[in-house]
């Protein structure tokens, strides 16, 4: 007993020192100066190369000394491997956004089984097969690109190795041998342990971020991490505990990167995993880590990682029952993800059988296949709200019947898509490193930019809520043919309802909502996500396919307000169904604001009317408790059992949180009391009292349900 109380007491210790950001005090800006490389002789790949290894040298190696997984990132900033005139010089810029590499997921699996000296091996084989052919068909092929690339893919090796063995110097300086022992295998040689393994985890992770990629997730981290562990264990030279400690020392060396973010709020830095799931043969891939990593993020309540769990018919009670456990502790996941909804999906969007069964999400929700997929998932978001509000400015509203509005409706949707399609048309810029984490690039002698699977484009569906119970009010005003009393309020929705109060009392809290499976209110969901869906196949072609998604990200609240100058979507005003100018919609798939809902089953009868086999990009259905409906064991059970009905009733992806308000209030009015306080904001989690005002409000006003 007393061992237990020790080692619990380590853990919180641990916990302490990231939860109280000590780690802060060794940021700095060195990588401010570090600009981009300017030599004319550099081809845009040697100029990334250049710039990672300049990023990583102004890096100075911080190790604790009882730490077992080491790497605290000191620069603050990471600046831009490329120039605008670089990016213009090297590509047809016309119309076109270039960004950085970013919610994708690499193959750590890759890094493990060949360690960074084998790619290199294979990098230099194919080195030398070039200068073979160079020398007879050098008039028939010029294979200098191909050679530039894997240059600078050895330039990018040699930077990493450089800092592992500052850091390795490092450990042995101040005395801590054991991490000093790690990084003389890893991640140069291939993992030979667990620990190698969390090490050279940790240690590629962040070394994205130093080259400017960022929210690239940790994908399905039980699956091939499996292996290290189950030897170690069956050799001798690993027990349980002694896992959990590692696995406990890696999720605090996360924590120490929560403060440095590429995203829209602080902890948005994509630090996500997924457990679970089937295998890619179909067998089922639960194991005894992903049992551990749920228990760990139990006991340590910190904000990263951020935990997804694949579930489906079959997935254990007891695994199940951890999950809920975990969601009591308000950390705002695992979030779910339904297997027996998404697989299909993704291979009737094109995807082939054995990769959809390996598909992980990128930073937030976004399904994306490890290591093959270079989708563009985050493209933009259609406002929904707005498409519907559109019949409410027709000419012809006096006399408008169904054909009529939903021809509106959809005309309206397909605008949406397009717009984004072209006035974001985003292209992601080579990133040697990242390529070297991709299959097929080393043999092609080609940035992943160029030979990936995988590179479709995604697009969010914002405010459906709103969308469908505008909807159900509008069409049914047809259907009993009392178009003119549209007018009285159109006239409301446009003056905000100032001076129509009864009206909106009314709009609000009669007219029936999303979220009480009412089946002709459901209807307009079904029916905007078809519509949604029918738009992005219109867009789509062999080449790339516009992936339609049920979540929302940051736009539910950007949509309601131009909070920022990359918005391009159309802002919504006040609604029909009651909605005020400025109030935000809710976050992805939920019931609308402030109105009535019957229960949580009821909630997820609703959104299973969605036909989610069209509908691959993600977004979960986002779900609040309060604190007293999961405070028993009873409670715990019944959550379970309605993660059993969120796959047998068809829905696709469930993230659920618990809010207790009075703390949320107390946390509004002094913040400093409140400084761990932890909620879901969309796809991630964050710190309450570091979130912008507006997301804080929006938070506050979620439903929260009872068991």
């Amino acid at each position: 007993m007393t061992e237990i109380k020790g080692e619990k007491l380590k853990m919180v210790r641990n916990r302490d020192f990231v939860q109280k950001r000590y780690y802060r005090v060794f940021r700095q800006d060195g990588g401010a100066s570090v600009s981009c490389p300017s030599s004319k002789e550099w081809s845009f790949q040697r100029k990334a190369a250049e710039h990672f290894k300049a990023m990583c040298e102004v890096e100075t190696p911080i190790v604790f000394p009882k730490e077992k997984i080491t790497f605290t990132r000191t620069n603050r900033n990471v600046t831009a491997a490329y120039s605008p005139a670089d990016i213009e010089a090297e590509f047809d810029v016309n119309g076109k956004f270039y960004t950085v590499i970013n919610n994708v997921c690499p193959d750590y699996g890759i890094l493990l089984e060949k360690g960074l000296s084998g790619i290199r091996d294979e990098i230099n084989l194919q080195i030398e097969d070039i200068n073979k052919k160079e020398e007879n068909f050098l008039k028939e092929k010029d294979f200098h690109k191909e050679e530039d690339f894997l240059v600078s893919c050895l330039i990018t090796i040699q930077a990493v190795e450089e800092l592992a063995e500052r850091y390795r110097r490092e450990a042995e300086r101040i005395g801590n041998t054991y991490v000093g022992n790690l990084l003389r295998t890893v991640p140069m040689e291939p993992a030979g342990s667990f620990a190698q393994a969390l090490q050279a985890v940790r240690f590629l992770s962040s070394m994205f971020y130093l080259a400017g990629n960022y929210q690239l997730g940790f994908g399905r981290i039980d699956q091939y991490l499996i292996p290290f562990y189950r030897e170690d264990i069956a050799r001798g030279n690993l027990t349980p505990k002694e896992a959990e400690e590692l696995v406990g020392e890696f999720f605090i060396a996360l924590n120490k990167d929560t403060d440095l973010y590429f995203g829209v709020q602080q902890g948005d830095n994509g630090q996500s995993m997924m457990l679970g799931g089937v295998k890619p043969d179909g067998t089922d891939g639960i194991n005894e880590l992903t049992y551990l990593f749920l228990k760990v993020s139990e006991k340590l309540r910190l904000i990263d990682p951020k935990i997804n769990l694949r579930i489906d018919s079959n997935t254990p009670k007891e695994l199940l029952l951890l999950g809920c456990k975990l969601t009591k502790a308000g950390l705002g996941f695992p979030q779910y993800s339904n297997d027996e909804v998404v697989i299909p999906a993704l291979v009737k969007a094109g995807y082939c059988l054995e990769d959809a069964r390996n598909y992980t999400v990128a930073a937030c929700w976004e399904f994306i296949i490890p290591g093959k997929g270079l989708d563009i998932v985050n493209q933009g978001a259609v406002s929904f709200p707005y498409a519907v509000g559109e019949v409410l400015k027709s000419p012809e509203l006096a006399s408008m019947d169904e054909a009529r509005m939903e021809k509106i409706i959809r005309k309206n949707i397909d605008w949406q898509v397009k717009n984004i399609l072209e006035n974001r048309n985003q292209f992601l810029l080579p990133s040697p490193l990242v390529s070297l984490f991709f299959h097929g690039t080393i043999s092609a002698r080609r940035d992943v930019t160029r030979c990936a699977k995988y590179r479709n484009r995604g697009i969010h569906g914002a405010g459906s809520a709103n969308a469908a119970d505008a909807l159900y009010l509008i069409r049914s005003m047809i259907r009993q043919g009392k178009q003119k009393e549209l007018f009285h309020l159109k006239e409301a929705v446009d003056k905000n309802f100032e001076g129509f109060e009864v009206e909106r009392n009314y709009l609000k809290n009669e007219i029936p909502k999303v979220g009480n499976a009412q089946e002709q209110v459901d209807q307009g969901l079904h029916d905007i996500f078809n519509w949604f869906a029918d738009a992005c196949e219109h867009y789509s072609d062999k080449k790339c396919r516009i992936r339609p998604g049920t979540g929302s990200a940051q736009f539910y609240i950007w949509l309601t307000n131009r909070m920022n100058d990359w918005i391009i979507e159309p802002v919504v005003g006040a609604t029909i169904d009651g909605r005020k100018a400025g109030e935000p919609l809710p976050s992805s798939l939920a019931p609308s604001q402030g109105v009535k809902v019957n229960g949580l089953l009821s909630v997820l009868q609703s959104f299973s009317v969605i036909d989610y086999s069209r509908i691959m990009n993600g977004g979960p259905i986002t779900v609040e408790f309060s604190p007293a409906a999961l405070s028993t064991q009873e409670g715990l059970e019944k959550l379970a059992d309605i993660l059993r009905c969120f796959v047998k009733m068809g829905n696709q992806q469930l993230q659920l949180n618990v809010l207790d308000y009075r703390v949320l209030c107390d946390a509004m009015k002094h913040p400093e009391r409140h400084s761990n306080l932890i909620v879901r904001v969309w796809g991630w989690s964050g710190y309450f009292c570091e979130l912008a005002p507006e997301f804080q409000r929006q938070v506050m006003n979620r439903h929260r349900y009872d068991l």
